[in-house]
């Protein structure tokens, strides 16, 4: 069985880690099959949109530390003088979708932990059900931070609850992490798949290099100056100005309608 597979409809691509047995734990396979899609729909014009989730009720419980001894990673399982190497590896295919240049939603059902929680927070959405529960898990395992959380994490909620989810390991449900900031909105497990779906289309539907653009502006907003922001600002609207998807989004707007895009 195919540890994800991958749905391409209108311009949206839907990744689903397919381990139900396993909580869908990230093995290597999964890391190379994440690695080519990545690749796929950053280079493919007709991949407008990404979504990321999971078969059986989960997202993911995290790397595979079955039969890895203490190495860990869940990517080779060849033993501790790897980690370097390996967490590089899933280092490089978590910020290659932190930068992709098209959005992404992660919808999340049931478990998100670990470095499955790194993925869902390199994701510029995160859709849950109110059953999803999320875990920064390392230290009970006896393990730092790994998947950009160290990152990521303290963006999303600050500081001292960051620290509060890390140094404790403590489980957060649905309707906490809304609370905190770690996701965007909750739905009953029941509607999951309908609002997934109404969201993903609505990116993939959307002006593919200007929502780059805007993803770009707010990722780098907490590094600028205002100054800087303003300059950025005028060089991504020159860049927006060139596409045939602004002409059709002022076009739209003379004729009353909605905009039709074509990522273009």
């Amino acid at each position: 069985m195919a540890a994800m597979f991958v749905e391409r409809q209108d311009g949206l691509v839907t990744v689903t880690f397919n381990r139900p047995e396993k909580k869908n734990a990230l093995n290597a396979e999964s890391w190379a099959d994440l690695d080519r899609v990545l690749t796929e729909v950053t280079t493919n014009p007709d991949d407008r949109a990404l979504v990321l989730t999971g078969a059986g009720g989960n997202f993911s419980s995290g790397a595979d530390l079955s039969g890895s001894g203490d190495a860990a990673s869940g990517l080779t399982g060849r033993g501790r003088q790897a980690i370097l190497h390996e967490m590089r590896v899933v280092g490089d295919i978590i910020n290659r979708l932190h930068r992709l240049p098209k959005p992404t939603l992660a919808v999340v059902d049931g478990v998100c932990v670990g470095v499955a929680l790194g993925i869902a927070l390199a994701c510029d959405l995160v859709l849950a059900s109110d059953r999803a529960r999320f875990c920064e898990v390392f230290a009970r395992r006896g393990l730092a931070l790994d998947g950009g959380t160290s990152w990521t994490l303290p963006r999303h909620v600050g500081l001292r609850r960051a620290k509060q989810l890390a140094f404790f390991g403590d489980i957060l449900g649905a309707e906490d992490a809304l609370d905190w900031g770690l996701i965007n909105e909750v739905v009953p497990a029941g509607e999951l798949p309908k609002t997934a779906g109404a969201w993903g289309r609505r990116l993939a539907a959307g002006p593919t290099t200007t929502l780059s653009l805007i993803k770009r502006q707010l990722d780098a907003a907490g590094s600028l100056t205002f100054e800087q922001a303003l300059e950025d600002e005028a060089r991504s609207q020159h860049i927006a100005y060139t596409t045939k998807d602004m002409a059709e989004g002022i076009r739209s707007f003379l004729e009353r309608r909605e905009p039709r895009f074509t990522g273009r």
